[in-house]
C-alpha cells in the first residue's frame, strides 16, 4: 500500500503513474485531498473509490476533545464544560483543530480565566503557539494553493462575523461589484454563472462551506469555518483587504479598502481622514445617528463601489448618494427607507438595487437611467406566499434597463407592458398585475428565453387568469407562482418538464389539480392556498416521484385526503393548515415512508373536537414519522410527536396526568 497525502496538484496522477506499474498483486493506493478537482483528474480506467469525509460528529467530537485537553482521564470538569464547548464549536468537528487545540489546552492550568483568555485569543495564537502551527499551517496551504483570482473571493468572508452564513447570490453579486470576477462582453457565461464557477471552486477545495442548498441540490448560503475565518482575518488586516472596525480599533483603518462597522452607535465615519473605502458594511448596529448616511454622501468616500446596509437601522438615503458615481451595488434590505431620492438616477455603474422588505412605495423616474442595472429587487416579503401589500410603482421608460436579470416586486398596468417586452434577458420576473391585458402580458413573457421564475399577481379578486393564450411559455422555467383566480390549468404546463416549485394561490379550482399537476417530471414543492374548492385530493400511486415537499392551505372545502402506495415515494414534509372540514389525518400516509415531518397548522380546533382525528391507530400510522407538529398562531396548546415509540404530549384539557399506556390516550 502507497499513501499520498494531502494532494493539491490536480494533474498529480500523470506525474506519478508511470512509477506505479501493474504488478496483478493487488497492490492499493490511498489519496488524501481537499481539492476535489484531484478525484475529478483520475482516468476512468483506475478503479477508484471516492470517500468524502465529513466533520465529527459532536459526541465524537468531545471525545477527541477531552482525551487531548485531559490526557489524565479524559475527564472535562464541570465549571470547564461550558467553555469547552464554545472552543470545541471553533473546531467545526475538523480532527485537526480538535487535536491542535486540546493539545494546547493540555499545557494550559485548568482554570477558568485561563481558558476564557485562550478562547478569546484563538486567532491570535494560530500562528505563534507551537500546538496550533500545524493547524495554522494546513489551512493556511489551501488559500496560498488558489489561483489568484479566488484569493479576494475567499478573503471577502473576512467582512462578515464569525459562523455567518451568507447568500450565495449575494455573495457572488458583490464580488461582481468589486471587480473580482473576471468576463468579457462577448463571453458565453454572464458574470452571474461566472461568479458561480468560482463559488464551485472554493466549495470543492473545501475551503468554503456549503451551509443550506436549495431543493434542486444547489447551494444557497454557504459559509467557512470559524479557524479558517481566523486566519483570513489575519490576511485582510495585513495587506488592508478589509477590517472589521469598532471604536477600539478606528485608528487603523486609513488604508484599508473595505470596512464593517461593528456595534458602534457612533459616527465613527466622521473621524476617518483620507479614506481609501472602497466598501462599506453594517453588523450588528442597533442604532445609528441621523447623520451617518449624510457623512457617506461626501467627497473622501468619492470611490465607494459597494454599500451593504442590509437589516441596518437607516430610515432615510439622502441626496448625496447621487455623487457616489463608482457605485455598483446597493442594498437596503430589511431597512425602514421609505424613498428613493432622484439623485440615484446619477448611479450610471450601478448594476445591484436590493430593496426588499423596505417602505419604498414608488421609484423614481430616474431610475431609468441606470442602464447597468441587473438586479432589482423591491419584493416587500421573504414569505412567497404573502402577497405584494401596496406593490412598488415603477415608472414609463423602465424598458431601457436592458441587461436587467432580476426584477421583483413591481407593479404593473396595461400601459406598461410594452416597457416589459423590452426586457429579453430576464431570469427572474416578479408583478403585481392592475388591470392587465393577458395578450400583452403572455406576448411579453414570451420573449424571455432564459426565464426560470415567474411570480404574478393579480391585485383585483375579481379578475381571473387567462393564461391558456400563452403560445409558447419559457421552456427553462423552474419557479412559477400565481395567486389569482386561475378556474383552470392551462395546457401547456405540460411542457414545462423543468419546473421544480409550484405556488397557486386563490386558483379556485373545482376539480382536484393533482390530476394534471403530477405529470410535472421533475416537481419538488407544491403549495394550495385557496387553490381548490372540492372535497377529496386523490393521489395516485406513481404520481409526483420527486416531491419532496408539499403545503396545503385553506382549502375550505377539503374532506379527505387519499394517498396511494407508491405515490409520493420521496416525500419529506407535509404540512396541512386551515382546512376546517378534515375530519382525519390523510388516509394512506403511512405509505409516505419518507416523510420525516408532518405539520398540522392553525388546526387545532378540528383536532381537539374530533375523536376521530387522532386516534391510537392513526398514532400508529404516524410512528415512522420523526417529527409532528400541531399548532396554531393564537392559542398556546400544541400536539408534539417527536418519536412516538418514546413520547408524544396531545392538547387534553381535561387530562390530570400522563397515561401509563399509550393506548389510553385515543379518548382524550
Amino acid at each position: 500500500m502507497v499513501v499520498f497525502d494531502d494532494v493539491w496538484k490536480d494533474e498529480f496522477w500523470k506525474d506519478v503513474e508511470h512509477a506505479l506499474p501493474e504488478n496483478h498483486k493487488s497492490s492499493r493506493l490511498i489519496i488524501t485531498t481537499r481539492n476535489r478537482v484531484v478525484a475529478d483528474f483520475l482516468p476512468t480506467d483506475v478503479v477508484h473509490t471516492d470517500v468524502i469525509l465529513k466533520g465529527l460528529p459532536w459526541d465524537k467530537a468531545w471525545q477527541l476533545f477531552c482525551m487531548k485537553a485531559f490526557n489524565s482521564n479524559g475527564f472535562c470538569p464541570p465549571e470547564l464544560e461550558g467553555l469547552s464547548n464554545k472552543i470545541l464549536g471553533k473546531c467545526g468537528g475538523l480532527p485537526l483543530a480538535i487535536v491542535a487545540v486540546g493539545g494546547l489546552l493540555s499545557k494550559k492550568n485548568q482554570i477558568v480565566t485561563e481558558w476564557e483568555k485562550l478562547f478569546n485569543n484563538l486567532g491570535e495564537d494560530l500562528g505563534s503557539d507551537p500546538h496550533l502551527r500545524s493547524c495554522n499551517r494546513v489551512l493556511s496551504e489551501g488559500f496560498n494553493d488558489l489561483p489568484h483570482h479566488l484569493k479576494p473571493c475567499l478573503l471577502y468572508f473576512g467582512l462578515f462575523p464569525e459562523s455567518y452564513s451568507i447568500g450565495c447570490g449575494r455573495l457572488i453579486r458583490l464580488w461582481i461589484a468589486e471587480g473580482f470576477v473576471q468576463f468579457q462582453s462577448d463571453d458565453s457565461n454572464g458574470p452571474e454563472e461566472i461568479g458561480q464557477e468560482y463559488l464551485t471552486e472554493l466549495v470543492e477545495r473545501n475551503l468554503v462551506h456549503v451551509s443550506k442548498t436549495k431543493l434542486q441540490g444547489k447551494p444557497l448560503n454557504c459559509r467557512v469555518h470559524d479557524l479558517m475565518h481566523e486566519i483570513i482575518l489575519k490576511k485582510t488586516e495585513q495587506s488592508g483587504f478589509s477590517r472589521i472596525l469598532d471604536e477600539d480599533n478606528m485608528s487603523q483603518c486609513t488604508k484599508t479598502r473595505r470596512l464593517t462597522l461593528s456595534k458602534s452607535t457612533d459616527n465613527v465615519l466622521v473621524r476617518i481622514n483620507d479614506s481609501k473605502v472602497r466598501s462599506l458594511f453594517l453588523a450588528n448596529i442597533v442604532e445609528l445617528p441621523r447623520s451617518f448616511m449624510s457623512t457617506i454622501s461626501v467627497n473622501k468616500f468619492k470611490l465607494m463601489r459597494v454599500l451593504d446596509f442590509e437589516d441596518a437601522p437607516i430610515d432615510y438615503v439622502p441626496e448625496g448618494v447621487g455623487n457616489l458615481f463608482h457605485l455598483h451595488y446597493l442594498s437596503l434590505k430589511n431597512t425602514k427607507v421609505k424613498i428613493l431620492p432622484k439623485t440615484v438616477g446619477k448611479l450610471l455603474n450601478l448594476e445591484t438595487l436590493n430593496l426588499k422588505n423596505t417602505l419604498v412605495g414608488e421609484l423614481p423616474v430616474e431610475i431609468k437611467n441606470l442602464k447597468r442595472l441587473r438586479y432589482l429587487v423591491i419584493l416587500r416579503s421573504d414569505n412567497p406566499l404573502d402577497s405584494y401589500g401596496e406593490g412598488t410603482n415603477i415608472q414609463e421608460g423602465f424598458g431601457s434597463l436592458i441587461d436587467l436579470r432580476k426584477l421583483d416586486g413591481i407593479r404593473l398596468n396595461s400601459k406598461m407592458l410594452e416597457e416589459l417586452k423590452k426586457l429579453r434577458q430576464l431570469r427572474v420576473l416578479g408583478v403585481q398585475l392592475v388591470n392587465g391585458n393577458w395578450e400583452d402580458m403572455f406576448s411579453s413573457i414570451a420573449n424571455m428565453n432564459d426565464l426560470k421564475t415567474l411570480c404574478i399577481e393579480l391585485t383585483n379578486r375579481d379578475d381571473t387568469f387567462d393564461i391558456e393564450p400563452m403560445a409558447s411559455p419559457p421552456e427553462y422555467l423552474e419557479f412559477l407562482y400565481l395567486m389569482g383566480n386561475l378556474k383552470k390549468l392551462p395546457d401547456w404546463i405540460f411542457n414545462l418538464q423543468n419546473l421544480a416549485k409550484v405556488y397557486l394561490t386563490r386558483s379556485d379550482f373545482t376539480d382536484d389539480p393533482m390530476r394534471v399537476l403530477h405529470s410535472l417530471p421533475n416537481l419538488l414543492k407544491l403549495d394550495l392556498t385557496e387553490a381548490y374548492n372540492g372535497e377529496q385530493l386523490h393521489i395516485e400511486q406513481g404520481w409526483f416521484p420527486k416531491l419532496v415537499e408539499l403545503y396545503l392551505f385553506d382549502l375550505k372545502g377539503l374532506k379527505f385526503i387519499m394517498i396511494e402506495d407508491g405515490a409520493m415515494s420521496l416525500l419529506e414534509t407535509l404540512v396541512i393548515s386551515a382546512c376546517p372540514l378534515l375530519k382525519v389525518i390523510p388516509s394512506g400516509i403511512e405509505n409516505l415512508r419518507n416523510l420525516n415531518f408532518l405539520h398540522f397548522y392553525n388546526m387545532l380546533m378540528e383536532i381537539e373536537s374530533n375523536s376521530t382525528f387522532v386516534t391510537y391507530e392513526m398514532l400508529e400510522k404516524l410512528k415512522h414519522i420523526p417529527k409532528v407538529i400541531a399548532s396554531s398562531h393564537d392559542k398556546e396548546e400544541k400536539i408534539i410527536v417527536m418519536d412516538l415509540n418514546d413520547i408524544f404530549y396531545l392538547p387534553c384539557k381535561s387530562a390530570k396526568a400522563l397515561p401509563e399506556k399509550k393506548s389510553e390516550t385515543s379518548s382524550c
